[in-house]
């Protein structure tokens, strides 16, 4: 039993389907990514910013490279657009040269560092002109949650997972080696 049919449910049900398991996803709601999913950002962090050996910074750049790979499978919106952290004072060129570093630690593919307001101007003209130093990140992009969760759920059911919506958890009681969920 899975509580709760977010990008993480609804990821553990699309993992789970692919092994000849009993599997139910459960939530209060209705539908799936009905709460903090559908609210989220979208963006698909490189992995430059978390701390190096840190499970954030693992996850993040595997979780890109996965996404990447799902979207022509799963058919939901997502660009690889790339980001840019951007700085115009030597403080700022110093963070982002952390960034970087940290970036490279992470194992984020592909990072660069714009160094002159030419290299940054000719990747995005419309920023301020006083910016003269980029982290240029690739890998970063853009996804639906909404729409990457409904995925995700619904290939889950076709390959077997039951999908139990309007159903809160009220209760989960241990009953020897098993729980009960009501």
């Amino acid at each position: 039993a899975i509580i709760g049919a977010g990008i993480t449910g609804t990821s553990l049900a699309f993992e789970l389907s692919k092994y000849e398991l009993n599997v139910i996803l459960i939530d209060k709601e209705n539908d799936v990514a009905m709460k903090t999913t559908k609210a989220n950002s979208g963006i698909v962090h490189a992995g430059y910013d978390p701390k190096p050996g840190t499970k954030m910074a693992r996850l993040n750049v595997e979780g890109c490279r996965l996404i990447h790979d799902l979207y022509p499978l799963l058919n939901f919106h997502y660009r690889q657009i790339g980001s840019l952290v951007i700085g115009s004072t030597e403080e700022e060129h110093k963070k982002i040269d952390e960034l970087y570093s940290r970036g490279i630690a992470n194992g984020v593919p592909g990072l660069e560092i714009l160094k002159t307001s030419e290299e940054v101007h000719k990747m995005e003209p419309n920023l301020n002109p006083e910016i003269d130093y980029a982290l240029y990140a690739p890998s970063c992009g853009v996804v639906s949650p909404w729409e990457l969760a409904l995925a995700l759920g619904e290939t889950a059911v076709v390959n077997g997972v039951r999908f139990l919506g309007d159903s809160p958890v009220l209760a989960i009681d241990r009953d020897g080696d098993s729980y009960d969920v009501k």
